[in-house]
């Protein structure tokens, strides 16, 4: 191991960049050089040779990729929570509710989306890591210094950003240059110190690029270390997790000098690692762009030689046998229909060059390779928007499209997955935070909405209580007294007690709460049209609806309808309600009022 962690750093990334891993019998791996090649090819930059425009480049790679992106696309929309159990649907609601108009536009969740789905069908791979806001970032694998290249989770990651001043002025809220957390330079020390050259992501060590200001050159280092990095001390035998956040300069001596902005200990989970399609045995799995790779190449090799040949068939080089021709004419200069003479028994003739034949045999060539790539990347033309022969009917167009997404719905489906892991253990937590705070959420809701809330808190309230007088020997009170008892107490403390109650009930909501992905955790929308036919009836009739939600089987039903198609169960609630039945002036009420009822099968007080 290295003295310190800047030599380490440095280490590691060189031998990153030269060393490869041994994958199969004949197949050896480099991190580096995979992800470098198609970076180059899906932008139709030649990997090798010269890129001065004069080599024919036909790119099949990003339109492909761009396809899988558009048939696999996750949006906003179809990421729906639920509860299943009736007495949680109000911390459900206050998600979607949060979710849907708050989160989702401060942090644009649906740009995170897409950029899941572009890394893993370019690359491959999928790297996130959890961020001091609620949003995760995908991290771009060419920004990847060095790791385990046979499982990236499996050693330390170190990735190499470039930050500019201000960006750099802005980690200072993540606790960047402060003593107490492990720097040994601030950041306003650091900027002084910075240049204005930086290397090109994923190529280190070779000609740098001059910019316009200052750039500072920043390692984030995560992973099991030995002691002696995090506390400076002779301890190179215990190994923990831990987060560096290290910085170079050019120092007088023009060496380069390392500098630290941040070190702790860090708990294991802020990274997180999916493939669509995973290889064993190495760090990255295999994406679109790398199913590719052998039909761009060949397709620009054709390419190149059918130009070749185009080239060489638009010349026109002439043969003759007299010798003196030449010195008498000058073809290239000659006009339009102008005579020439050829000595006596002489000829003059045109050199056959590339045969059309040949060319069209390249040209074939092209489309075989392009057929291969469709069929490799699940893009046949009904997807790409082809026109189908004729005489195809609409319901075999339908059929074939179907076939074609199947491997692009599985995964979609993987990558659902994925997503859901991220919500439940990273934004959800993030996001409850944000609606205990409490003033700013709650002002995006209606005076309906909150109502709404208050009602199902006071039915969760009634059941917990309940539930104690049971485990704990005594007697039942009626549920409508409870709640009752429970709004009057919420309508004098208000929305600060509101928020008081939601950060108890929110405890662990991650893990109560249902999370539907794209429809693949469960299939919601079919579930409530078979709930939906029960009210088929119903709907004809808003009167007889109204009824009918007096029985209790049919009331909770409907809340399912509402609850699995992600809808707000509070926009309904003035449908639910039995409307009032209207009194006849001098009609004296029978019976009771419901207040009154609820007075006398009250259990009389304890003594």
């Amino acid at each position: 191991m290295k003295t310190n962690i800047y030599e380490y750093a440095k280490g590691e990334e060189t031998n990153f960049l030269a060393d490869k891993v041994r994958v199969g019998d004949n197949w050896e791996f480099n991190f580096r050089d995979h992800v470098q090649l198609i970076f180059h090819l899906k932008n139709g930059i030649f990997y090798t040779g010269e890129n001065n425009w004069l080599r024919s480049f036909k790119n099949i790679i990003e339109p492909l990729i761009d396809l899988a992106n558009w048939t696999e696309d996750i949006e906003v929309k179809d990421i729906v929570f639920y509860i299943e159990n009736q007495t949680g649907r109000v911390l459900s609601f206050l998600l979607k509710k949060y979710h849907d108009e708050v989160f989702v536009k401060e942090h644009d969740i649906d740009e995170y989306i897409d950029e899941i789905a572009e890394s893993d069908n370019s690359y491959g791979l999928v790297l996130t890591q959890k961020t001091n806001t609620a949003r995760p970032e995908v991290l771009q694998l060419n920004q990847i210094a060095f790791g385990d290249q046979t499982d990236l989770m499996g050693g330390p990651l170190g990735f190499k950003h470039h930050f500019t001043p201000d960006k750099l002025r802005q980690m200072a809220s993540a606790g960047w240059g402060k003593v107490e957390n492990g720097a040994n330079i601030s950041i306003e020390d650091l900027i002084t110190l910075a240049s204005n050259e930086k290397e090109p992501d994923g190529i280190p060590q070779t000609k740098t690029n001059r910019v316009s200001g200052k750039s500072i050159e920043v390692y984030v280092i995560r992973g099991n270390l030995p002691e002696h990095y995090l506390k400076d001390n002779d301890n190179m035998e215990d190994w923990y997790n831990q987060l560096h956040i290290i910085a170079y300069y050019i120092g007088e001596n023009k060496n380069e000098e390392g500098v630290t902005l941040y070190r702790k200990k860090e708990k294991e989970g802020n990274i997180a690692v999916h493939s669509s399609k995973p290889v064993h045995g190495r760090a990255i799995g295999r994406g679109v762009g790398e199913s590719l790779l052998h039909p761009q190449v060949w397709t620009n090799f054709l390419e190149i030689h059918k130009m070749n040949l185009l080239e060489a068939g638009s010349k026109i080089p002439l043969v003759t046998d007299d010798a003196e021709y030449s010195n008498k004419n000058q073809i290239q200069d000659m006009e339009n229909l102008e005579i020439t003479v050829v000595g006596e028994g002489k000829s003059i003739k045109q050199v056959p060059t590339a045969a059309p034949a040949n060319i069209q045999l390249f040209s074939g060539s092209i489309n075989e390779w392009f057929a291969h790539a469709q069929l490799t990347a699940s893009a046949q033309d009904p997807l790409l928007g082809v026109e189908q022969v004729s005489g195809t009917t609409f319901r075999g167009q339908e059929r074939t499209v179907a076939q074609g997404r199947g491997p692009h719905d599985r995964k979609r489906g993987k990558r659902a997955k994925f997503i859901e892991w991220t919500y439940r253990n990273w934004m959800i937590p993030d996001m409850v935070k944000e609606i205990t705070k409490g003033k700013e959420f709650l002002a995006t809701l209606t005076s309906d909405e909150l109502q709404w809330v208050s009602e199902q808190l006071a039915t969760n309230y009634a059941a917990k209580t309940n539930v104690e007088h049971v485990l704990n020997g005594e007697e039942i009170e009626p549920k409508e007294i409870l709640k009752q008892d429970f709004l009057l107490k919420f309508a004098k403390k208000g929305n600060n007690h509101l928020i008081k109650i939601l950060k108890d009930d929110f405890k662990n909501v991650e893990i109560k709460i249902g999370i539907n992905v794209a429809g693949k955790q469960k299939d919601l929308a079919n579930l409530s049209d078979k709930v939906l036919s029960i009210f088929q009836f119903a709907f004809s009739n808003p009167q007889a609806f109204r009824q009918s939600m007096q029985n209790p089987a049919l009331a909770k039903a409907f809340e399912d309808i509402l609850e699995f198609s992600g809808m707000n169960q509070s926009d309904f609630a003035s449908l639910v309600k039995q409307a009032p039945q209207p009194q006849v002036e001098g009609e004296q009420q029978q019976g009771a009022s419901p207040k009154q009822e609820l007075e006398l099968n009250a259990p009389a007080p304890k003594v």
